[in-house]
């Protein structure tokens, strides 16, 4: 009896079995939206300035894996109506779907907005490959290719974001990861 204990024991420390989900850490933004991020993943700190309530934008970001001194991130967010940020979820994806100028002149990667779902839900959702230097206020930085996803989910009151933030090289791999938490996804506010 006591073998068997033991082996239980050791089974459960082992982790899912192959195959299987890993369980993730559900989160709730006050009232706005819950879902369920990847295990291990680490919650972003809260940045200085505005706070939410008066930017009226609530939501959270958390890390993953770092390639290159930047991490892999996925990003929940809910714009309330008359937030200080982006107005609507046409403006946000006209913003972020395409060159702000209106002219690709350094080889940015623009994909088609497209019907999606997150959750259960309608969205919008596109990806863009973009890029980053590393160190920022180096001399001769490195130049990072990024690959960005987004889902964008209008309600009647608002709209919410979902978004993926990847290195590249990275991005394949921690996709899985992102597509569980678009999943997981529901509003709380419609």
């Amino acid at each position: 009896m006591k073998r068997i204990l033991i082996a239980a024991v050791f089974c459960l420390a082992a982790g899912p079995a192959s195959g299987e989900a890993p369980a993730g850490q559900a989160y709730t933004e006050g009232g706005y939206f819950s879902v369920v991020f990847p295990q291990g993943w680490v919650k972003k700190e809260k940045a200085l300035g505005l706070s939410d309530d008066e930017k009226k934008v609530y939501g959270t970001e958390f890390f993953g894996p770092v390639a290159d001194g930047l991490a892999v991130r996925i990003g929940v967010h809910y714009y309330a109506p008359d937030n200080l940020v982006q107005k609507t979820p046409e403006k946000f994806i006209k913003l972020h779907s395409q060159s702000a100028l209106g002219i690709n002149l350094d080889g940015k990667v623009y994909g088609k907005v497209k019907p999606g779902k997150a959750g259960n839900y309608y969205a919008k959702v596109f990806d863009r490959k973009v890029f980053e230097y590393e160190p920022q206020n180096a001399l001769h930085p490195k130049k990072i290719h990024i690959y960005e996803s987004f889902a964008v989910v209008p309600v009647k009151n608002g709209f919410f974001v979902l978004n993926y933030y990847a290195p590249l090289d990275m991005a394949k791999a921690s996709l899985k990861a992102y597509e569980s938490v678009l999943s997981s996804f529901k509003p709380l506010v419609r």
